[in-house]
């Protein structure tokens, strides 16, 4: 029960550090006869404008009946819709107001955490220029640090393949469930699609036959821990009695050691990443997140995701949650994706091939 609560806990704390962007832009599929002119049209909006919302368009000239486009809504007065490649600052000096000044009139708790399709209200030019400017506050450990880390641990960190090639590694965590994962994996057969799993070892002990599965049909196992904890707040012991109980069901059930790992919420640092390269493990985390465990609505999950792939990417999605919490929409959604970045070149891969590394021990 008490572990029941943390997770309730820490997923508001998400839910308000990471608002939902919902209705701040919109899903067009495209027609049989549909060209960008003709939808940038329909919308009352520029093609550049199209193309600068879906940063995965390889070949903007061509788009095919069926394929996922983003649609940034019409600018309303005072209020700016985050585009790929923002940030606060980069909107503050577009607009020529301050961040201080954005970041009050949204309540941002954040500064450096805003999404694309993000809605924001932008303050008068004359308001926010009477702003003191202060030093924005300092992320979370595991987010602002990131690119620090990530050169200290060059070999056992990892969230995006080298380069900017058509791959797309897709990985799915927290699972295996019995509901979810099976009409996950039918889905990847039925487009020939491998994908990534990173499983909880409690939940290997409980569906073995889904674990099992996941290896016999070409996919990678990776290790997501025993029973989901905040790796920053554990002891070295606990951190490796996590990873070894997991490593251990996985075994048993599929017979592969894993060597890929991928920690709880991405919540890491130095001593958890150290920790983790002793006991021969590779930390995956990711470079695209769907945020499909917060907003469960199928344009939702593609408006979080397309607009931020541009090739050589790990994209996170889930299979399982919590015990009352639905992935229908996960599901319902991955035909689309998968059939949208086929028809732009994109080449689907498991983590180990798009970083050239080991899966298994």
């Amino acid at each position: 029960m008490k572990k029941f609560f943390q997770v309730i806990i820490m997923t508001m704390a998400f839910m308000i550090l990471f608002p939902s962007t919902v209705q701040a832009a919109q899903v067009h599929r495209v027609a049989p006869r549909d060209n960008l002119s003709s939808i940038a049209q329909m919308y009352g909006i520029t093609v550049e404008e199209v193309i600068l919302q879906n940063g995965y368009l390889k070949k903007p000239g061509s788009i095919f009946p069926g394929q996922v486009l983003i649609i940034p809504k019409i600018v309303e007065e005072n209020v700016y819709h985050v585009r790929h490649g923002d940030t606060l600052y980069r909107i503050a000096q577009k607009l020529s107001v301050t961040m201080a000044g954005i970041a009050k009139e949204n309540q941002l708790v954040n500064w450096n955490v805003i999404y694309v399709g993000q809605a924001l209200n932008i303050p008068s030019v004359q308001g926010s220029t009477q702003l003191k400017e202060p030093k924005p506050k300092p992320e979370p450990e595991f987010q602002h640090t990131v690119s620090e880390m990530l050169k200290m641990f060059p070999e056992t960190f990892y969230r995006k393949g080298q380069g900017s090639g058509n791959q797309i590694a897709l990985t799915f965590d927290d699972g295996p469930n019995t509901i979810y994962t099976p009409q996950i994996l039918d889905i990847l057969k039925q487009y020939d699609v491998p994908a990534t799993f990173f499983v909880m070892g409690s939940r290997v002990e409980r569906h073995p036959e889904v674990a099992q599965r996941i290896v016999a049909e070409g996919h990678v196992i990776g290790n997501h821990t025993w029973n989901h904890p905040d790796l920053r707040k554990v002891s070295v012991d606990e951190l490796v009695d996590e990873m070894n109980q997991t490593e251990d069901a996985i075994v048993r059930t599929t017979g592969q050691r894993p060597a890929l790992m991928r920690p709880p919420y991405g919540a890491i640092n130095p001593n958890v990443l150290q920790g983790l390269k002793d006991i021969e493990y590779k930390v995956i985390n990711w470079s695209v997140d769907s945020v499909d465990w917060r907003d469960q609505d199928v344009d939702q999950i593609l408006i979080n995701t397309l607009p931020g792939i541009e090739g050589n990417d790990i994209v996170l999605f889930h299979d399982a949650g919590g015990e009352s919490q639905s992935r229908t929409a996960t599901v319902e959604m991955l035909p689309e994706l998968i059939k949208t970045l086929k028809m732009q070149g994109y080449e689907f891969v498991t983590v180990d091939q798009i970083l050239n590394i080991s899966p298994y021990k």
